[in-house]
């Protein structure tokens, strides 16, 4: 399997009166073929305050196109509140064949 990410983009759940946006890529690969799936990392803000989050995706959801993964979480506690997180990765995948995807940052 070539090494590949998925882009996200989705809403938090609304706490304190405001949600934020979960937007970003996942990391490297973990696994094989159809048992396989991704780290990945942010920071999130809103009104001059931040969460950061981090987590595993779940394994491939096949698609017509190829395959999405789900992401759910709880950002980070900050100004004593914490927003819970859930959707899918887009299922159009980056090809870096060869190479470890955290490289095609470099």
């Amino acid at each position: 399997m070539n090494s590949h990410m998925h882009k996200y983009r989705f809403e938090s759940e609304i706490s304190n009166s405001h949600k934020h946006r979960i937007v970003g890529y996942t990391d490297r690969v973990i696994g094989i073929a159809t048992f396989h799936f991704h780290s990945f990392y942010g920071i999130s803000s809103y009104d001059n305050h931040t969460h950061y989050f981090s987590g595993i995706t779940g394994l491939p959801i096949k698609t017509e196109n190829g395959h999405i993964h789900r992401i759910e979480g709880i950002l980070e506690v900050n100004v004593q509140h914490e927003h819970s997180y859930a959707g899918n990765t887009m299922e159009d995948v980056a090809y870096k064949a060869g190479k470890l995807t955290q490289e095609a940052f470099v």
